[in-house]
């Protein structure tokens, strides 16, 4: 029993001390010691590393999705802007169809031009009662006072509007000025629309049949 002690304590002495030693006795144990440190230090170093490494990472993804969010951002913008000035030179376009269409309507034989008020004058036929009443459309941007106007511009909200019997009904906005110029006095006038939120203008020439009026 004695004996059986001696040696499980001999053997518990042994365990402690490095293979390296026990392989190679002749190496002093501190030097064995220092060594395996070392190694030890060695692979805390490594796992620094790794650390560090996956900390670079994660800041790299982090700046990729920062710029991406970004790109997103600027790309909505940009497509929001496009949105906005198209529409708005689609109004524009829109008034100078809705001009031609009237002037088309009306009596172009009779139709005259007054250069003071930018106002054209013209007829339309009422087949309900068989005669001829007079139509409107005035561009110098106050409020008409006559109605039958078909067409008119109202300069404090930027607008065409309609005004058949008093009602003065929006028919598009988002304009910036109506301009009238006589091109060739007494033939032709150029009314040019220009837009209020870009610098967008379109135009359009009508012909005419009848002497300027001026009164």
């Amino acid at each position: 029993m004695l004996k059986l002690n001696v040696m499980r304590r001999i053997a518990s002495f042994f365990s402690f001390i490095p293979v390296t030693w026990k392989t190679n006795p002749g190496i002093p144990l501190n030097i064995i010691r220092q060594r395996s440190m070392m190694k030890n230090n060695q692979r805390c170093y490594e796992k620094g590393l790794t650390l560090i490494e996956v900390m670079i990472s994660f800041s790299l993804l982090s700046l990729l999705l920062m710029t991406m969010a970004t790109g997103s951002v600027f790309l909505q913008k940009n497509s929001q802007e496009q949105i906005d000035r198209l529409r708005h030179e689609q109004n524009i376009r829109h008034a100078i169809i809705a001009i031609e269409k009237r002037i088309q309507q009306s009596n172009q034989q009779r139709l005259a031009y007054r250069s003071n008020q930018s106002l054209f004058v013209s007829e339309l036929y009422d087949e309900k009662t068989s005669q001829w009443y007079p139509v409107y459309l005035q561009f110098d941007g106050e409020n008409p006072k006559k109605t039958n106007t078909w067409l008119y511009f109202h300069r404090n909200s930027g607008t065409l509007r309609v005004n058949l019997k008093g009602e003065h009904n929006v028919l598009i906005s988002g304009i910036g000025r109506i301009e009238t110029d006589e091109v060739i006095p007494g033939r032709l006038v150029r009314i040019t629309i220009y837009c209020r939120n870009t610098d967008y203008q379109a135009y359009t020439d009508v012909r005419l049949n009848w002497p300027v009026e001026e009164t």
